[in-house]
């Protein structure tokens, strides 16, 4: 009896000294991540603010998210939850939902769940499709749910939630489809917009792959061109947007080449017009970063466009 009570007592001294050891090694490791995130994480790059209010966490970024799990040495693996498998051949909404799950030397080390719809919300209020083309729209919708889910899988596996939050795009709902806002282009069934110093509702012209041809649609004009063209793709005729100023961009967009850069080219470019992030966002037409389709230097030749 003796020794099996002797046997208690020593098991629950080591179930007490892992126990304190697992805190130590929480502390020590809660302590690395501040340190590096410190050191490592750039502001516009690998997380940004949304909104004026100091007690709200920056949101943490795809590039942000990979430099945390780098030292984790986390691996990622993405299960479809949700959602067509295939593009829909109408322009339906759809919503599609994928899990990240992460393993370190071989072990399950945390997951996350994301999701990301086919359309997405202007800062009017309006929903447009992510791309015109079906195909592209569906890879587009794929690419943000794994992000949304690879993100959340961070944040959950690192504790980074402590120091970073996650934007997540609005959920489907009905009754606001652009096409009952106003200002709708039947021709590339695409919202009109009018902003800067542009003269009259337009929109950019994309070509076949989802990619600004540089040439515009104007909302007065969009209507004679869908009377007279009775067959075939619908087509308006293109021409520059009207607006003022120089007809060259203050600088070549190739050398935009992640959004930090596009937000202080936007200031420097522009002065008094991108104060802020958000002004750049508002510009293009969302509420956030993570809701940018686009590569930082097309969004940076789409801002000139308008203002050449």
């Amino acid at each position: 009896m003796e020794g099996k009570e002797v046997a208690i007592r020593v098991d629950k001294e080591v179930a007490i000294y892992e126990l304190e050891t697992r805190f130590a090694m929480a502390v020590r490791q809660r302590e690395l991540l501040e340190n590096y995130i410190r050191e490592r994480l750039k502001p516009d790059k690998h997380f940004y603010t949304v909104g004026d209010d100091p007690g709200r966490k920056p949101s943490l970024t795809k590039e942000g998210a990979e430099l945390i799990c780098l030292p984790h040495a986390l691996k990622g693996h993405y299960h479809w939850l949700s959602g067509p498998d295939t593009p829909p051949t109408d322009d339906t909404p759809y919503q599609i939902t994928m899990m990240c799950s992460f393993e370190a030397n071989g072990n399950f080390a945390g997951e996350g769940v994301g999701s990301a719809s086919s359309m997405i919300t202007k800062r009017d209020g309006s929903r447009v499709q992510r791309q015109n083309d079906p195909g592209l729209r569906h890879n587009a919708t794929i690419k943000m749910a794994c992000k949304s889910a690879y993100i959340a899988a961070t944040l959950n596996s690192t504790a980074a939630s402590e120091f970073f939050t996650q934007d997540l795009e609005d959920e489907l709902s009905g009754g606001n489809n652009a096409e009952t806002k106003g200002h709708w282009c039947p021709l590339h069934k695409t919202v009109f917009f009018m902003k800067g110093k542009m003269k009259s509702y337009a929109h950019p012209i994309k070509d076949t792959d989802g990619k600004d041809t540089g040439e515009w649609c104007h909302e007065h004009k969009a209507e004679t061109v869908k009377q007279t063209e009775e067959a075939g793709p619908p087509q308006s005729k293109p021409e520059a947007a009207e607006t003022e100023g120089d007809s060259k961009a203050p600088r070549d967009p190739a050398t935009i080449k992640d959004f930090g850069s596009l937000y202080t080219a936007c200031k420097e470019d522009w002065p008094g017009e991108f104060k802020t992030r958000q002004a750049v966002w508002k510009e293009l037409g969302v509420s956030s970063q993570e809701e940018l389709s686009d590569i930082p230097s097309e969004c940076y030749r789409r801002i000139a466009a308008v203002r050449e």
